[in-house]
């Protein structure tokens, strides 16, 4: 028995503009009526997802920072794993001269050195922005996620490095090919929603989850029911063989496959 549907949001949920289409709202929407519990699990940051989910109109449990963070429907914190400070430091003095955009989640802020306009647009639909900063002296503590953005060749040197030297500290993931991201070490998608599951006293087995990139690999091993978006990347299609399609999330691929499955 179906108990939980989980999402993410960028290529899965949100569409080609970076919003939640009305037919995937109102089918999230159906889902809970039949009482049956939505999540969005992200590596977007809790106050860029707060404004989305309230957009949906239903109690939903929140997966941010890529696992980092889990808030409740009212927006109260229930779970946060910083990267300790030392290594912190450790990714800021790896990463600085690799010639990409470094991008960081501290608490309440989103940090970068540089502006990227196309990093702003992405988030425009809750007004969510970056503030600019002197990484130089920036306090390490309480960091819950860097991210880098290039071209995937110029981060491929970038993850080699930080993975040889940090790789068995911290979690070190694309997202897509052009977001290097990092967290602390247990801190993934699939790790925090196991252990929100647990806490439910839910069963992987009664979990329905929809994913397209490289960080949501983990979460869709880990349900009975996993999902992956026709706009994936090749590779992840390939390592989730039993996995269902959607279609991609230009078309509503979220509505179309909850009504062809669970709202039949």
């Amino acid at each position: 028995m179906l108990k939980l549907v989980v999402t993410d949001l960028d290529g899965t949920l949100l569409d080609q503009h970076h919003q939640i289409p009305l037919i995937c709202k109102q089918a999230l929407q159906a889902v809970d009526a039949l009482g049956i519990q939505v999540m969005l699990a992200t590596g977007r940051h809790f106050n860029d997802v707060f404004v989305l989910a309230q957009q949906l109109e239903i109690d939903s449990c929140l997966i941010t920072s890529n696992g980092a963070r889990v808030h409740n429907q009212l927006g109260e914190l229930l779970y946060e794993s910083h990267i300790p400070g030392c290594l912190a430091s450790k990714v800021l003095s790896l990463s600085a001269e690799f010639g990409v955009h470094r991008n960081i989640y501290q608490g309440d802020h989103w940090w970068v050195e540089l502006p990227n306009e196309a990093l702003l647009a992405i988030h425009h639909s809750s007004q969510f922005r970056y503030q600019l900063t002197d990484f130089t002296q920036l306090n390490p503590e309480g960091i819950d996620k860097f991210y880098f953005y290039a071209e995937h060749e110029q981060l491929l040197p970038l993850e080699a490095e930080l993975k040889a030297q940090l790789g068995d500290e911290l979690y070190i993931t694309f997202t897509t090919e052009n977001y290097l991201e990092v967290m602390n070490k247990g801190v993934s998608k699939g790790q925090t929603l196991q252990t929100v599951l647990q806490n439910r006293n839910i069963c992987p087995s009664e979990v329905m989850a929809f994913g397209d990139g490289f960080n949501d690999i983990d979460m869709l091993q880990l349900v009975g029911e996993p999902v992956v978006m026709q706009n994936a990347h090749s590779d992840i299609k390939q390592l989730l063989k039993d996995a269902m399609i959607a279609p991609s999330n230009s078309e509503n691929g979220v509505a179309l496959h909850l009504h062809k499955t669970v709202l039949r």
